[in-house]
């Protein structure tokens, strides 16, 4: 079963009673919450994720509380708790949906440590990779999406989860995240694009979520090999273009956006060294995500570029 297959009441009778049991990825959610805006808002940007038997262990635990309201005349607030954490401050409930994301973002970097984990986004074409990574700002959930428009299966929006010993890129399909302009740019590149509410002064301002493509849910279970490695940076000024990298910047590059790099000592060093020797690696920067897609969308047509060695300057 789906989670859009649920009734309007059997959706809330989950979400008020012992929680809603979800796979997203390699993770079991249980997800608990009163606030009536976020539990239609979650089952819109999640209608395709499978709903999952009572019987299996939940990786993470999650509530959505009421935050008191000290003043009436206040706007009614709300708190996101993991276990008995609530790593964040309360925020308004009109956006409860932009903060559990940003939520399951913490759960994940702060415990998934079976993983190697990068902030970035991935996509896969022909059971290849390529990992969108960049810090916020940099324009990966935009590019990503319009890769999404030329046929690429998202495999994620926010993280490439790499296994240590077998060098797979694990699928977390989760909605892509849109800010501000890109709202509107989108729909035009993705014309199937189905689109959530937008949500207005956020910390990230105007935020809408792209519901992942009910085939990449599908397939949420198949993992896929890395091939590229690009770093993205979007700027008005920019001349679009792909620049090869050297394995060495690569490596740095890629370090500098692993969340969990220390934590997991020797193996991760050795997990990203066999990523950079086998991928292929560039930045991208880029005025004009339609070029600079296109541009990815080309490295496809053509065998990743041979291997530099780890110490080339």
């Amino acid at each position: 079963m789906k989670i859009g297959d649920l009734t309007s009441d059997q959706l809330y009778q989950r979400f008020g009673g012992a929680g809603l049991r979800a796979r997203i990825g390699p993770f079991v959610f249980r997800l608990r919450s009163s606030i009536g805006s976020f539990v239609e808002d979650f089952g819109f940007a999640y209608a395709d994720f499978p709903v999952c038997d009572e019987s299996e262990v939940s990786d993470f635990r999650i509530r959505l509380v009421p935050a008191p309201r000290w003043r009436p005349w206040r706007e009614a607030m709300a708190r996101f708790c993991a276990e008995e954490i609530s790593p964040f401050e309360t925020f308004p409930r009109r956006i409860a949906l932009p903060w559990a994301e940003w939520g399951f973002n913490w759960c994940i970097y702060t415990y998934a440590h079976q993983f190697l984990i990068f902030h970035s986004a991935v996509v896969e074409r022909g059971g290849r990779a390529a990992i969108l990574a960049g810090p916020s700002g940099s324009g990966k959930s935009t590019l990503c999406a319009a890769l999404l428009g030329r046929g690429w299966r998202l495999l994620s929006d926010e993280f490439a989860l790499l296994d240590p010993e077998h060098g797979w890129l694990l699928p977390i399909p989760r909605p892509v995240a849109l800010k501000d302009a890109s709202i509107e740019l989108i729909p035009t590149l993705l014309p199937q694009a189905r689109l959530g509410p937008v949500f207005a002064a956020t910390r990230k301002g105007r935020i809408a979520h792209l519901r992942p493509p009910t085939e990449a849910v599908e397939r949420q279970a198949e993992p896929a090999k890395p091939a590229w490695v690009v770093f993205p940076t979007h700027a008005d000024n920019a001349v679009t273009k792909l620049e090869p990298l050297r394995k060495a910047a690569g490596f740095v590059r890629l370090e500098s956006n692993c969340f969990n790099y220390r934590e997991l000592g020797r193996s991760a060093f050795e997990a990203l060294g066999n990523v950079i020797e086998k991928a292929s690696c560039f930045a991208l920067p880029f005025t004009d995500v339609e070029t600079a897609a296109e541009l990815v969308d080309g490295l496809a047509e053509v065998q990743p570029a041979a291997a530099v060695p780890l110490d080339a300057a």
